[in-house]
C-alpha cells in the first residue's frame, strides 16, 4: 500500500478528550504508512505546542467568525495542495467542513466520527450543523463511534448501520505516569490531611459533566466518612457558581478545586476514588479511563459509554444520573473498604491493558484507512472514473 496523507479536522486545540486523541491518533499514525496533517478551524491554541513539539505543527484555517463559510474553500484549496487522501473531522462544526470539503475537492476517502454516546440537549447551533451533517454522510466511506452507545445513537439519526465502526479510545502511557511521592506532593499542596479518604473528579465544569449532583453526593459522603474529602480538577464556566455551591452545602473545608492543570497523573494518583457524574455528552470518557491505567476505582453514570469502561461491580461502580443518593452511597462503599477498591482498581487496570491502550486505538484506525483505500482502489479498477487519485497517490 502506497503512503496515504490523513488529513485529521478539529474545531481548535485548546483542550478536551477529543482533541487529546486527535493528537495522539497524529502522533501514533505509522510514518512509513501515512503522513498525518492536523488542521483546525481556530489557531493559537495550547495543545498545537505537543503537535509541534512532534515534527506536526497544525496548520489553522483562521475561521474569521460563525459566520464565516469561506473555510470550505480554504480547506478545499488545503486537500487539493496537500493531495489528501482520507479527510477525518472531529466534533460539530469541524464534520460539516471536513465533509464538505471533501466533496468540493474530491477527496477520496471520508470519515465521519462521533464523540458521544448521546446528546440530550443539543443547543440550536449544533442542531443546524448536525441536520446538514447527518446529510452528508451519506457520502462519507464509514462513520467511527468511540463507544457502543455512539453506535446506536448514529444509527438514530439515521446512519446506515454497516457504515458503522466503534473504534475506543486509547490512552498514551505519558498521560498516566506517576510516583507515590508526586501523589503525596499533590496532597501535601491541596492541605489534604494524610488520612484522609480522597473522591476526585477530573471533567471540564460545563453542564454536561453535572457536578452539581458530584457535591450533593459528597455533603451526603462528608456525614457517613468523617476523614472523606474531594478534588474537583479542572475549569470552566460554571467555576464561580460550583465554588458557592460547595460554601452551600457546608463543604467549604472538604472540597478543592484546582483549576485546570497540566498534568492530571498526579491528581488521579491521589484519589482513592475516581468519579464521573456525567448526565449528557459522554462517549468514551479519558479521566475514566486514565483512573483505570492508574488502578483507581471509578464511580460512573450510567450515561453514554460510561457503562462500557467500568465494569459495575468489577471495576467500580454504576449508578444512574443524576441521583445524588446513590452516587453518595457508591463513593461511600468504596471509601470505607480501601481493600475492595483496590481490588477494583486493579481489575481496571487489567482492563485497560487488554483494550484501551493507545497503540490498540491508533492500529485499529490504520486498519480501517488500509481498508477504506483498498476498497476505493477496488472500485477504481473496476472502471470508476477515479483514475486520478491513483495518479496523484503514483506522482508523491
Amino acid at each position: 500500500m502506497e503512503r496515504l496523507t490523513v488529513l485529521l479536522l478539529i474545531n481548535d486545540l485548546r483542550g478536551g478528550g477529543a482533541e487529546r486523541q486527535v493528537i495522539e491518533l497524529a502522533r501514533g499514525l505509522d510514518a512509513t504508512r501515512f503522513r498525518p496533517i492536523v488542521a483546525t478551524l481556530y489557531g493559537g491554541q495550547p495543545l498545537e505546542e505537543e503537535l509541534c513539539a512532534a515534527g506536526l505543527p497544525p496548520v489553522s484555517l483562521e475561521r474569521r467568525h460563525k459566520l464565516d463559510f469561506g473555510t470550505v474553500r480554504t480547506l478545499a484549496r488545503l486537500l487539493r495542495r496537500e493531495r489528501v487522501d482520507v479527510i477525518q473531522p472531529f466534533l460539530t462544526p469541524a464534520t460539516f467542513f471536513g465533509l464538505t470539503a471533501g466533496l468540493v475537492a474530491r477527496t477520496p476517502v471520508k470519515i465521519v466520527t462521533e464523540r458521544c454516546g448521546l446528546r440530550a440537549r443539543p443547543g440550536p447551533g449544533s442542531n443546524v450543523y448536525r441536520f446538514f451533517e447527518d446529510r452528508l454522510t451519506r457520502f462519507a466511506d464509514a462513520a467511527v463511534s468511540n463507544s457502543d452507545a455512539g453506535r446506536l445513537y448514529l444509527m438514530a439519526r439515521g446512519i446506515r448501520p454497516e457504515a458503522i465502526r466503534v473504534i475506543h479510545n486509547g490512552i498514551s502511557p505519558a498521560r498516566t505516569a506517576f510516583s507515590e511521592r508526586a501523589a503525596r506532593a499533590v496532597r501535601d499542596q491541596l492541605g489534604l490531611p494524610r488520612d484522609a479518604r480522597v473522591a476526585g473528579i477530573v471533567a471540564s465544569l460545563q453542564p454536561a459533566k453535572d457536578h452539581e449532583t458530584f457535591l450533593q453526593a459528597a455533603a451526603r459522603v462528608s456525614d457517613a466518612v468523617p476523614n472523606a474529602h474531594f478534588v474537583i480538577v479542572g475549569d470552566g464556566e460554571l467555576r464561580a457558581h460550583l465554588e458557592s455551591r460547595a460554601r452551600d452545602l457546608g463543604l467549604a473545608t472538604r472540597v478543592r478545586f484546582t483549576g485546570n492543570v497540566p498534568d492530571v497523573a498526579p491528581y488521579i494518583a491521589a484519589f482513592d476514588v475516581a468519579a464521573l457524574s456525567s448526565c449528557d455528552h459522554e462517549g468514551c470518557s479519558n479521566a475514566l479511563l486514565e483512573a483505570m491505567a492508574m488502578g483507581r476505582p471509578c464511580v460512573a453514570t450510567d450515561v453514554g459509554g460510561n457503562g462500557e469502561l467500568v465494569v459495575d461491580g468489577e471495576t467500580g461502580l454504576v449508578v444512574p444520573a443524576r441521583d445524588p443518593e446513590r452516587f453518595a452511597q457508591a463513593m461511600t462503599r468504596l471509601l470505607n473498604n480501601p481493600d475492595r477498591a483496590r481490588a477494583m482498581g486493579r481489575a481496571g487496570r487489567t482492563r485497560f491493558d487488554a483494550s484501551f491502550t493507545v497503540g490498540r486505538m491508533v492500529r485499529a484506525y490504520e486498519d480501517l484507512y488500509a481498508e477504506l483505500w483498498a476498497r476505493r482502489a477496488a472500485r477504481t479498477a473496476r472502471g470508476a472514473p477515479v483514475a486520478v487519485a491513483k495518479e496523484a497517490k503514483t506522482a508523491k
